[in-house]
């Protein structure tokens, strides 16, 4: 009847007998505590739905009789409640308080016809607190909290004044940098967008680009492989919309506006480029104060609101505000009012177009471009998830009463371009209308053609030696569970081991960190490195374990509890999920070299090195 929940792994001296692992799969001081991680295992597809649907309900609630979503109509063809981070549920990066909602529903699952009297937190998480507590309200529960003491650590002057600030003076502060990062691409290739005759437009990253190529002004990008050639050598004329993104290749804007110009020059070249941030000026500024503006008198309503119609899942509106906050007053709200009034600058200026294609993410700056384009009537846009579908990534999913016929409708391309079985299967599975789903090659992939795929060897021996691929994640927290559990097994494991560390470009792995790691650190593609390798050990974030899967290598792929499982192979047969090291170590000791998974590559992806899939997508611009 009294519960302990330890969202701490510090020991704590309690009479409570009913311990809750808030974040971690197991403690050896309380064996039989329940693990919150494993029971969102167990109810994955119920927490799902449940979140999804709060979501949407979240968005009909009423204020003086008109419903949020169409109170955040700002302006003609602009309606901004799509591009705020409560419908874009980014979970691993933006709002990663979603984490602990999903295991807070986890809770009230396993809570269910249990009597309980009294419910003690140990966290120093206040909105975790201020969560169960309306919890523990609505259900007749006494309710305490613990906090354990922190560690405090040093942080730079100029990033503790930044925290202190209000959202709207942090807005203003992100767009006086945004500008001053951006300046050199102010008007870089707008005659060139402007006078351009092409009638496809791609919207993309300027990013992941291939060095050798950007240095002569050839565009080549991994996210679309050699499409961009094909269509070059057809004769295809096209128009490049590009969001820059700050890499090794292109460190600054300068070096960005460089790139643009070169690529704009090239020889014999039937494409135009431009940068989103070129379209800047002062007319666009004044637009967007006045959104803003309008937004947050928005947002001053819905401080005076009640959310009863949350029912169920009222007690999440503590993690709810924090992004309501920052979507309507904070950095997000002028960036995402930014992209819509430069994406609608930029489709205005430039000929009708018949096809625009831009990387699905569903990222509050997508909502804000298919609007835009709709707005100036353009036609066919097409979304194209470049990379796998994971069931916990939330920002694929939406309640299926989104997909419904509404005044303010969900914002959707026509389109959406699936890469594979794979793909298709998690959207429809995900209640998006089958109708307008399109069949194309994995750009991204396609690679995996060229690689010699394990098969099966009948004596089935076990492996002698180990290469280990250690297939670095995005977020810093992930690669440091990873690494973390790699050290603290290395020295026991008896095989022969040798380790080959791939750090995802975001997340570097430093060799001089691990002193006592046998490792080599490299930035070569994996289809380089998979041929070198005998398994390939993963966090549970990485897309990237995918290939591994298709060249039917072993996968070990960590658990990090703090966070839900995004690995793109949750629920596929023969994946060694671990979270410990001696899980990791029994894993190695136990793989055999024989076929892993019974599967051929075209159950996964469509991988058709002609591209007779996307030329007939783009066909019907051809004879432009």
């Amino acid at each position: 009847k009294d519960i302990l929940v330890l969202d701490s792994l510090e020991i704590h001296s309690s009479s409570f007998q009913n311990i809750i692992l808030w974040k971690s799969f197991e403690h050896r001081d309380y064996p039989d505590a329940v693990s919150i991680p494993k029971i969102v295992k167990d109810y994955q597809d119920v927490l799902k739905k449940r979140y999804l649907k709060m979501v949407y309900s979240f968005g009909t609630i009423k204020i003086d009789g008109i419903s949020i979503v169409d109170q955040l109509q700002l302006r003609d063809g602009f309606n901004y409640w799509w591009l705020t981070l409560i419908n874009e549920k980014c979970n691993y990066s933006k709002s990663v308080w979603i984490n602990d909602a999903i295991y807070l529903l986890a809770f009230d699952e396993w809570a269910k016809n249990k009597e309980i009297n009294n419910i003690k937190l140990v966290s120093t998480n206040e909105s975790l607190a201020s969560c169960f507590r309306i919890f523990c309200e609505q259900r007749g529960i006494q309710f305490s909290q613990d906090k354990p003491k922190t560690v405090t650590t040093q942080e730079a002057l100029i990033g503790r004044v930044f925290k202190q600030l209000p959202n709207p003076l942090k807005g203003l502060a992100w767009l006086l940098r945004y500008i001053t990062k951006n300046w050199s691409l102010i008007s870089v290739g707008l005659e060139d967008w402007k006078s351009s005759r092409g009638s496809i437009t791609f919207i993309s990253y300027l990013f992941n680009l291939d060095p050798k190529s950007e240095k002569i002004g050839y565009y080549k990008s991994e996210y679309w492989a050699n499409l961009p050639e094909i269509l070059n050598q057809k004769g295809v004329l096209v128009n490049w919309l590009h969001i820059y993104v700050e890499d090794n290749v292109l460190p600054t804007s300068e070096n960005a506006a460089e790139a643009i110009l070169r690529f704009n020059q090239q020889k014999n070249s039937k494409q135009k480029h431009i940068a989103l941030t070129s379209f800047i000026n002062w007319h666009i500024l004044k637009k967007s104060f006045k959104d803003w503006y309008r937004l947050m008198i928005v947002g001053r309503k819905l401080k005076k609101i009640k959310f009863n119609n949350l029912k169920e899942n009222f007690f999440l509106l503590p993690f709810v505000q924090i992004d309501l906050n920052e979507s309507f007053y904070g950095i997000t709200a002028i960036k995402n009012i930014m992209y819509f009034n430069l994406f609608e600058r930029a489709f205005s200026l430039i000929r009708n177009q018949k096809k625009g294609i831009y990387l699905q993410e569903n990222q509050g700056w997508e909502f804000a471009l298919i609007q835009a384009w709709k707005k100036r009537k353009h036609e066919t846009l097409i979304g194209v998830p470049h990379t796998t579908i994971r069931y916990w990534d939330l920002r694929y999913y939406f309640d299926k009463r989104s997909y419904q016929n509404n005044l303010n409708q969900m914002p959707k391309p026509d389109r959406v371009a699936v890469n594979g079985k794979l793909s298709r299967g998690m959207y429809i599975e995900g209640d998006y209308p089958s109708d307008e789903l399109i069949s194309v090659e994995a750009l991204r992939f396609l690679y995996l053609k060229t690689i010699s795929v394990r098969r099966t060897n009948s004596s089935a021996k076990k492996i002698s030696k180990t290469k280990i691929l250690v297939l670095g994640d995005y977020l810093h927290d992930n690669t440091n569970v990873q690494m973390q559990i790699l050290v603290e097994s290395f020295s026991f494991l008896k095989k022969n081991i040798s380790l080959i560390i791939k750090p995802h470009p975001a997340c570097p792995i430093i060799f001089e960190n691990y002193p006592n790691l046998k490792m080599e650190v490299t930035n070569d593609p994996i289809s380089k490195l998979l041929n070198r390798c005998d398994v390939v050990y993963t966090s549970s974030g990485t897309s990237a374990a995918i290939d591994a899967y298709c060249a039917n290598i072993p996968i070990i792929s960590v658990l990090n509890p703090q966070t839900l499982n995004l690995s793109p192979l949750l629920d596929m047969e023969g994946i060694h999920f671990v979270y410990n090291s001696n899980q990791f170590i029994d894993s190695i000791e136990n793989l055999k070299d024989e076929t892993i998974y019974a599967f051929n590559q075209k159950d996964i992806f469509w991988l058709d090195t002609k591209l007779s899939m996307w030329k007939s997508v783009l066909n019907s611009t051809y004879t432009n």
